[in-house]
């Protein structure tokens, strides 16, 4: 048994995917195009992020617009968490100010909490900065976006024995054990 684990954007792992270079990935849709079978396993909360000390942090509740006079730290093109934000700003009919386009998410989080602006992410990565009070979440109607992680794999693909185990490992306790860090 071979493992890898690859963090990449969701271009990238997409193309990986169609060109049969990996038996399965983790992702926050399933592609379109693609014939493939996406397993749930867990949900994946999506918030808007910032430092305590910005002038949004301390508001109770907000509406949607209040966010257009405010810049933020963004996923490069190509990132699911990318497009999940410009899909919800595009149902909310506003535009994006970007002030930074940055790859990681980490990076991300280190330049909020030095109140650079603020930014959409997974709540599941930023746990410990919410829970130390070096990021708050904005309280904004409708938020968090909540969805899902996919297992996803090629309806094609023979997985093997142990990728079939770690399918059903996923699967079966995969909710659980993401909880059990929250």
């Amino acid at each position: 048994i071979e493992v890898a684990l690859k963090v990449d954007n969701r271009e990238k792992v997409v193309g990986l995917l169609a060109r049969n270079e990996v038996d399965m990935v983790v992702m926050g849709r399933a592609p379109e195009g693609l014939d493939c079978r996406a397993k749930p396993f867990a949900t994946n909360p999506l918030g808007i992020l910032a430092a305590p000390g910005h002038p949004l942090a301390k508001r109770r509740r907000m509406r949607f617009e209040a966010l257009a006079d405010h810049e933020f730290l963004v996923r490069e093109e190509g990132s699911g968490t990318r497009a999940a934000m410009q899909r919800l700003f595009a149902q909310h009919g506003a535009s994006i100010k970007v002030k930074m386009e940055l790859p990681s998410n980490e990076t991300i989080k280190q330049a909020v909490m030095a109140g650079m602006g603020l930014c959409f992410l997974s709540l599941r990565t930023v746990r410990q900065e919410l829970a130390s009070g070096h990021l708050v979440v904005l309280n904004v109607p409708g938020l968090p976006v909540v969805g899902n992680w996919y297992l996803t794999y090629l309806e094609s693909k023979k997985l093997s024995p142990a990728a079939k185990a770690f399918e059903s490992f996923l699967t079966e306790q995969g909710a659980e054990l993401v909880d059990a860090w929250a």
